[in-house]
């Protein structure tokens, strides 16, 4: 099931170890990616893929939900909690298959007051 996968490298993208790696975000993000984080930050992958990272944050991930677009796009959905503050957010991502591996091209935080 693609579910499954696609989860497994949503919460890889929640590690530490993944999300300070410019090495590890170029295996899991295309090339054109960007994202609008839940603090309205803009990120575009393009911009400094050697120096890219995306801090280092301790959340829970729940309520995951994949719908397809097309056999070769889907759409990603979730909750996550910050466990060190509380904080909830709403997330969405768009994932590409790229000569038959998935790859991140647009993903999007927005809080939850």
């Amino acid at each position: 099931m693609l579910a499954p996968l696609i989860e497994e490298k949503e919460r890889l993208l929640l590690t530490k170890e993944v999300r300070t790696s410019p090495e590890r975000l170029r295996e899991l993000l295309t090339e054109d990616f960007f994202e609008i984080g839940s603090s309205g930050r803009l990120l575009y992958k393009e911009e400094d893929t050697n120096t890219m990272d995306l801090g280092d944050i301790d959340v829970s991930l729940t309520d995951f939900n994949l719908e397809v677009i097309r056999d070769d796009v889907v759409l990603a959905t979730y909750r996550t909690e910050n466990r060190a503050t509380g904080n909830v957010a709403l997330r969405s991502s768009i994932w590409v298959r790229i000569d038959g591996t998935w790859k991140m091209k647009f993903h999007q935080g927005t809080p939850i007051p």
